[in-house]
């Protein structure tokens, strides 16, 4: 005899079972609330028109605002010695040779010889017909090119033109000018962070210790790796290195010489040498206070009347491309000297300095200036040429004509500073020196 078992779901109860995704007590209730199916209907569809409603319009205005496009800059050459890199791992280099269109994003550029260098041209505004910032390049420097980018839609957006570069080392000058249309946004990163500039001029080093940024117009902010900035106006400068950033701005100006009032211990930047040429008596330079200053002193003493010369020197090793204005200022004064004028062949002043340099063009030069009280006599010369005569005994303050014009005049603008000489030479003499500066701005 067999029972038979009904299911507790048949029929249509079954055929509801197997249709609907929810459990049997949810379509129940919406069954029995149909009302409240619709409104809950109703409100998930408001929602999603106020999202849409609010979403797509500021979806399309951030898009017209701040789609970008890419742009491309130019590079022309001053001198030959640039390399153009597709990117950063290229293996192989172009040499830019004339000026060269079509430098994008990606693309590095070298200046690998003491002589090379040039001008990337970044941003040029077709409406106004000019260019709205450039960087020069100097010797001994390389600069990657991250983003060059205007807005795509130029007629509805205001964000400015957006130049991103990054100076791994070496130097380079800065000019961005806002225009009349649109401003240019210029951001220069380094190996110790960031820096942005609004439209002015600006100077750049990057060394491996740290960056400098010397601002002559507009301002600029440095923005550290650690999140510590500071903002540099015109006429200041401040610098940040791996550790940390500049706590308080400095003047523009500042001296390449150290140590130039002989505060002990002196013998850490400035090394004596003599050259007697077998006189018995040594010249000597001793660093001694005289009259409130501290001065290094140059003697000879002798019965004999030979050629000697006593001096101090120091290695600077500055590269001063980006300087517009180099100045040498020191405080001379002569006590004492027996060899009229600067000698019989021009060259024996009881007080001279000599500047030895590296011109644009990779060559080594020297630039010199001496001082003397006696004037020359027979047979010597019967005018002293690369000097002057100051009163014997007395203080002088010497500041030299603006070594880049000078010189630049010549055809032999200073590229790097080497080093510095001061020294006497002659047949007896005592002099003095104090307040050496060499000031770059």
């Amino acid at each position: 005899m067999s029972s038979k078992v009904s299911s507790p779901l048949s029929g249509e109860n079954a055929a509801t079972a197997v249709a609907s995704p929810w459990p049997p007590q949810w379509v129940g209730h919406w069954r029995a609330n149909p009302e409240r199916l619709a409104w809950v209907v109703i409100l998930v569809s408001f929602v999603i028109f106020v999202a849409l409603f609010i979403t797509v319009p500021l979806t399309i205005s951030y898009t017209i605002r701040y789609l970008p496009v890419s742009q491309s800059a130019r590079f022309d050459p001053a001198t030959n010695g640039v390399l153009l890199y597709a990117n950063p791992k290229a293996a192989e280099a172009i040499a830019i040779t004339g000026p060269r269109d079509k430098i994008v994003a990606g693309n590095v550029i070298v200046a690998d010889r003491e002589a090379a260098q040039g001008v990337l041209n970044l941003i040029s505004d077709e409406e106004a017909n000019e260019v709205l910032g450039s960087l020069q390049l100097y010797a001994g420097s390389q600069l990657q090119i991250i983003r060059l980018s205007r807005p795509f839609f130029k007629t509805w957006s205001a964000e400015p033109y957006q130049a991103h570069l990054q100076l791994d080392s070496g130097q380079a000058r800065v000019f961005t000018n806002s225009g009349n249309a649109r401003p240019l946004a210029v951001q220069l990163d380094t190996p110790h962070g960031s820096i942005r500039f609004a439209a002015g001029s600006y100077q750049i080093s990057v060394e491996n210790e740290r960056t400098d940024v010397t601002v002559v117009a507009g301002q600029a902010t440095l923005w550290h790796d650690n999140g510590q900035t500071i903002n540099i106006y015109a006429g200041a400068r401040a610098w940040m290195s791996a550790a940390e950033v500049a706590k308080e701005t400095a003047p523009a100006q500042q001296n390449l010489i150290r140590n130039g009032n002989f505060t002990p211990p002196v013998s850490d930047v400035w090394q004596p040498y003599q050259n007697a040429e077998g006189s018995i008596v040594p010249s000597t330079v001793d660093f001694v206070q005289q009259e409130g200053r501290k001065v290094a002193y140059f003697i000879h003493q002798s019965d004999e009347n030979r050629h000697n010369e006593v001096g101090i020197t120091q290695v600077i090793d500055r590269k001063v491309d980006v300087y517009r204005n180099l100045f040498l200022q020191l405080d001379v004064n002569l006590l004492f000297q027996n060899l009229p004028g600067a000698g019989y062949v021009n060259t024996e002043f009881p007080l001279r300095f000599e500047i030895d340099y590296t011109d644009e063009y990779g060559k080594d030069l020297k630039w010199g200036y001496g001082f003397y009280y006696r004037d020359p006599e027979p047979p010597g010369p019967s005018e002293v040429v690369g000097g002057e005569k100051i009163r014997q005994a007395q203080w002088h303050t010497y500041r030299s004509p603006n070594l880049v014009d000078l010189l630049g005049r010549e055809g032999t603008r200073p590229s790097r500073i080497n080093s510095i000489r001061i020294y006497a030479s002659g047949w007896n003499y005592q002099s003095m020196v104090s307040e050496v500066y060499l000031f770059a701005e």
